[in-house]
């Protein structure tokens, strides 16, 4: 009877502890995340290889036609964003305070947006 050096055994665990067979290898999540990804590569590489020369040219096409879907759906969406922000008041008014009013209207607003103050005396 021929001894598995990859089971996990008690006698398999004292020869790896004397040295006289090897280590077993161990395998990460790492590892296996890798060969799920080289087994996807290699059945994908496979149905391109059946495919013909216009068959593949066809698949180009509907990847460009997704991508530019995707691209065009996310430049939609910027735009929005951008015209939501340039639609907002990014200003406000002048007003005049007083001191009683200063810290209020002006050290506790410049936490939210900036505050410009024009000091004088009348």
């Amino acid at each position: 009877m021929a001894n598995n050096h990859d089971e996990d055994t008690e006698w398999n665990d004292i020869l790896r502890a004397k040295g006289i067979i090897p280590k077993k290898e161990e395998i990460t999540e790492a590892d296996i995340v890798d060969m799920i990804d080289d087994a996807i590569a290699k059945r994908d590489e496979k149905n391109y290889e059946q495919k013909t020369v216009d068959e593949l040219d066809e698949l180009l096409d509907e990847d460009n036609e997704e991508n530019e879907r995707m691209l065009m759906e996310y430049r939609q969406q910027r735009l929005n964003a951008i015209k939501q922000e340039m639609s907002e008041d990014k200003f406000g008014e002048i007003q005049h305070i007083y001191k009683t009013d200063f810290i209020r209207e002006v050290s506790d607003a410049s936490k939210v947006v900036w505050v410009v103050a024009y000091l004088y005396k009348e």
